[in-house]
C-alpha cells in the first residue's frame, strides 16, 4: 500500500505562511492558485502567481533559513504537504554539483526578493555572501575539478589496466584474473582508485572509459591465451577467464551488449572466457538490468556478483539473475579465522551457491590460514595479496 501525501484545504484570501516564519514543510498545489508576495510598509509587492502542479515553500527547507516571502490563496486551494524530511532526503541524494547549483540559485532568489522590496542594505548583502565556503561549495568545486582532471587523464592515456590473479585454492594455479583500472599521473604517480572510480561511475565518462577498459582487457586476454598455448598450456588457455568490472550505468546503456559483442569478435574470443563482474546494486535497475543480464548469459558470458553480502543481498534476485559466480567480500574473509558468526555466514553462502550451481570466489585472502579455511568450507577459487597484488600486464604474464 502506498501512502498519499497529506492534503489541506485553504480558503480564498487565507495566508498560508508569512515572510520570516520558520519553514516546516513545502506545498504542491493540487487545485487553485496562490500569490507569492513580500510586504513593505503595509503594502503587498507581488512576486509570482502559482497554479496547479507547482511547488512553493521549499526554499527555507533546503537552505534552513526563514521564509523569504509570504503566500496567500487567491481562491480556494487544495495543497499536498511535502515534509521537510521528504524533501531533504531527495536533496541529499542529488549530485554535489546539483546541490551547489540549488544553493546558489536560492541565494540569488532571496537577494532578488529583498531587492524588489527596496530594502537590500549593505549588511544584508554581506550576510547573504558570508559563509560561502561552508555550504559545500568547496567540495562541489573540488568534485568538478577532479572530473576535469580524470577526463584529461583519459585523453592523455594515463589510465592502464592492472591484473590480479584468481587462483584455484586446491592447486594454487592461476585460473584467471580480474582487470582493474589504474591511473598513473605524471604529477602524482599512482592515484588511489578510491579517489576516482566512483567519480567515473557516476558521470557520463563511464561509457567511453568503460568501452576502453573492455577493449583493452579483451586484447590482453587474447595475448594471455596465445602466450599459454606457446608454453604448451593449452588446457589452461582454453579455460582461462578474464573478469571485467562493469558499472550499472554502463551495463544498462542501450548499446552495451552490441558493443561488447563487437569487441569480442574483433579480438576473436569466446564468450566462455569472459566474465562480467558487477555489484549487487545492479538489481536496483530492475527489468532493464535483468533483460541485459539474460541477454549476456544467453550469449555465453559468465556473470559475477562482486562484494556479495555487503549491499542489496536479496535471496530473491539469486533466483532471478543468471549468475555464474559470487565473490565473497573481504569483510567476511578477514574474519573467518576469529569470528564464528562470520565463518558461519561464509559457510552458508558457499553451500547456498553450490546448491544453485554458482561458483564461489573468495576475495581479499591475505594468509595461508584464511585460504585453507575457505577451501575447507568449499570455496574453489580465491584472490588476494597472499597470491599477488594487482600488477601491470607484463608482470602478470610473467606470473603465468
Amino acid at each position: 500500500m502506498t501512502l498519499e501525501p497529506q492534503s489541506v484545504e485553504i480558503q480564498k484570501d487565507q495566508i498560508i505562511f508569512n515572510d520570516g516564519d520558520d519553514g516546516d514543510c513545502a506545498y504542491i498545489i493540487e487545485k487553485g492558485r496562490v500569490l507569492v508576495f513580500i510586504s513593505r510598509d503595509e503594502e503587498e509587492i507581488p512576486l509570482n502567481i502559482l497554479g496547479q502542479g507547482e511547488i512553493f515553500g521549499e526554499m527555507s527547507l533546503i537552505d534552513n533559513q526563514k521564509r523569504s516571502a509570504s503566500v496567500r490563496a487567491l481562491e480556494d486551494v487544495r495543497l499536498a504537504i511535502v515534509t521537510k524530511q521528504q524533501l531533504l532526503e531527495r536533496v541529499s541524494t542529488a549530485d554535489k554539483v546539483v546541490q551547489l547549483l540549488m544553493r546558489v540559485l536560492l541565494k540569488r532568489l532571496r537577494r532578488k526578493n529583498l531587492a524588489i522590496g527596496h530594502q537590500l542594505s549593505r549588511s544584508e548583502i554581506e550576510i547573504e555572501n558570508s559563509g560561502a565556503g561552508d555550504d559545500g561549495t568547496e567540495n562541489a568545486l573540488e568534485h568538478l575539478k577532479l572530473e576535469n582532471q580524470i577526463f584529461q587523464a583519459f585523453q592523455n592515456k594515463e589510465f592502464e589496466l592492472y591484473y590480479q590473479p584468481i587462483v584455484n585454492l586446491k592447486t594454487r594455479k592461476i585460473a584467471g584474473c580480474e582487470a582493474l583500472l589504474r591511473w598513473k599521473s605524471p604529477e602524482h604517480g599512482l592515484v588511489s582508485p578510491n579517489l576516482f572510480i566512483d567519480v567515473i561511475e557516476n558521470s557520463s565518462m563511464v561509457i567511453p572509459i568503460g568501452h576502453w577498459i573492455i577493449n583493452q582487457a579483451l586484447k590482453d586476454l587474447k595475448f594471455i591465451q596465445e602466450h599459454l598455448r606457446k608454453k604448451k598450456k593449452t588446457e589452461i588457455a582454453e579455460e582461462f577467464m578474464m573478469s571485467i568490472n562493469i558499472s550499472g550505468r554502463q551495463f544498462t546503456h542501450s548499446d552495451f551488449v552490441h558493443n561488447l559483442e563487437d569487441l569480442r569478435e574483433k579480438h576473436d574470443l569466446q564468450t566462455k572466457n569472459i566474465k562480467l563482474e558487477m555489484t549487487e546494486r545492479i538489481m536496483m535497475d530492475g527489468a532493464i538490468a535483468l533483460e541485459t543480464l539474460n541477454s549476456c548469459r544467453a550469449q555465453g558470458y559468465a556473470i559475477s556478483i562482486d562484494d556479495f553480502g555487503t549491499g542489496f543481498s536479496s535471496l530473491q534476485y539469486l533466483t532471478q539473475m543468471p549468475i555464474s559466480f559470487l565473490k565473497i567480500d573481504r569483510s567476511f574473509v578477514m574474519k573467518v579465522l576469529g569470528d564464528p558468526k562470520s565463518k558461519a555466514v561464509v559457510s552458508a553462502i558457499i553451500h547456498l551457491a553450490h546448491a544453485m550451481d554458482i561458483e564461489i570466489i573468495a576475495e581479499g585472502i591475505e594468509s595461508k590460514e584464511e585460504a585453507l579455511v575457505l577451501e575447507t568450507l568449499g570455496a574453489h577459487l580465491g584472490q588476494g595479496y597472499l597470491f599477488s597484488k594487482p600488477v601491470e600486464f607484463r608482470k602478470f604474464v610473467d606470473l603465468l
